[in-house]
């Protein structure tokens, strides 16, 4: 973990960018006795009076055995719980929860998240609103949120960005994560290998809009993605060096993102695709999977379309026609166009640099080519690590995930490979066909 390490409590101009970086996460503990460090943490960078945020799984994971470390350190503790929506259904990161949460919220000094996403997501709400410093428990190694100042809520029922608090501390034990199921440490697979698509929309806005891009935060985890990635079969059995590997590319990706103020490093049109999938879910009742294991099945189909778009030679750019569909969006639809009317500004911006400035087709091929991964080896990865690779692995139909394809476009203003497709003639044209080959089987 050398890098993580020299990067913890980071404050430098980068040699590569230019863009002075800081981040405030100083401390990662990671080891067998890591829970007992929390008090100390807690006293270090906040205070004695301490707000515990969990939910009913994660306070019997290490929920409990974190308030009883306070407790006899001689701290103030208070608990709050995150409550599931409804009988059989888990916590969400939404408005209402937050509301909910926010008028009930002790006054503390410091607080404490135990949790994975959504947990995490809302005390990093919570604590950036409240102006506290937090300390992340992580209780699996299911995403790359952890280290970052990113909040992905849902806003009346559309998946938004909004900033909060980067933690502190990070806290963890091998035991833990490996304990974590396998559903939730294949979504951190899922998060962490969606790196060369999304790392390539980055550099695409850099081509395209000569929008920021920063060398080194694009590239923190290229030294130990093959720990992982040739031998993802570790990932599936929780063997210790595989989870540490995975854990330690969440982290190093999630503090890339706060470095980098967005969340370009690590989230591209395969997570549109995902939050499409959660936002169809909002419109019709109907359940929707991990983030992070829509991540992975989608980055397959980003692989599957960056491949295609670099064989063009001479393409012909075209402004696709983009109108709403109010009838997919259902109450969603304002909200949508709100967004999708910006999109459509920025592909025709596109269309218009891709077709006069002179070389920059070519300069795009060269450029992404070096950075992308087949997508024959992201799929078999996910698969050897016993994680979705398929889109009924989500649970849900061809017709589903080709709907979530067509509209996820719509909903965010960044342009990514998505678009780009849309805009040489490969999607929605060839959609059907690429969803077949790679991911029905």
């Amino acid at each position: 973990m050398s890098l993580m390490h020299d990067l913890l409590g980071g404050d430098f101009v980068c040699d590569k960018c230019g863009k002075r970086h800081v981040t405030c996460l100083s401390e990662v503990r990671f080891g067998a006795a890591a829970l007992g460090d929390v008090p100390e943490l807690c006293l270090r960078f906040g205070g004695k009076s301490v707000c515990v945020i969990h939910d009913v799984r994660t306070r019997q994971i290490a929920g409990a055995t974190v308030v009883g470390h306070l407790t006899k350190a001689g701290c103030q503790v208070a608990e709050l719980l995150v409550s599931d929506p409804a009988p059989d259904h888990v916590p969400v990161c939404d408005d209402v929860t937050h509301d909910a949460l926010a008028a009930k919220l002790p006054p503390a000094d410091i607080y404490v998240s135990v949790g994975s996403g959504v947990v995490n997501d809302l005390t990093k709400w919570l604590a950036g609103e409240a102006g506290k410093p937090y300390v992340c428990v992580a209780t699996a190694a299911s995403m790359n949120g952890y280290a970052s100042a990113n909040v992905a809520p849902t806003l009346k029922g559309v998946k938004s960005l909004v900033r909060g608090s980067e933690p502190v501390a990070i806290v963890s034990t091998p035991a833990i994560l490996a304990a974590a199921p396998l559903e939730m440490t294949a979504a951190g697979l899922g998060d962490v290998l969606a790196k060369p698509v999304s790392g390539s929309d980055w550099q695409l806005n850099r081509l395209i809009f000569d929008e920021y891009y920063c060398p080194f935060l694009a590239g923190t985890i290229d030294d130990i993605e093959p720990i992982y990635m040739d031998n993802p079969e570790a990932i599936g059995r929780g063997d210790e060096p595989g989870i540490t590997a995975l854990f330690e590319a969440l982290t190093l990706t999630g503090i890339s993102m706060t470095m980098a103020g967005t969340s370009s490093p690590a989230s591209g049109g395969e997570h549109l695709i995902s939050h499409t999938l959660d936002m169809m879910s909002s419109v019709d009742g109907v359940p929707h999977d991990f983030h992070g294991r829509q991540v992975g099945v989608s980055t397959i189909l980003g692989a599957a379309l960056y491949e295609a778009i670099i064989a063009l030679e001479k393409p012909v750019f075209r402004v696709p026609e983009s109108p709403s569909d109010p009838a997919f969006w259902g109450f969603l639809a304002p909200s949508v166009e709100s967004y999708h009317v910006k999109k459509r500004a920025r592909v025709a911006a596109a269309v218009e640099e891709l077709r006069n400035r002179a070389g920059l087709w070519d300069e795009i091929r060269a450029t992404l080519a070096p950075h992308l991964r087949p997508a024959a080896r992201i799929k078999d990865c996910l698969r050897r690590a016993g994680a979705a690779h398929r889109y009924t692995d989500l649970g849900i139909d061809r017709a589903r995930y080709l709907a979530a394809c067509r509209h996820a476009h719509e909903i965010r203003e960044r342009f990514t490979v998505i678009d780009l497709a849309r805009v040489v003639g490969i999607l929605p044209e060839r959609l059907e066909d690429l969803v077949d080959h790679w991911l029905s089987r």
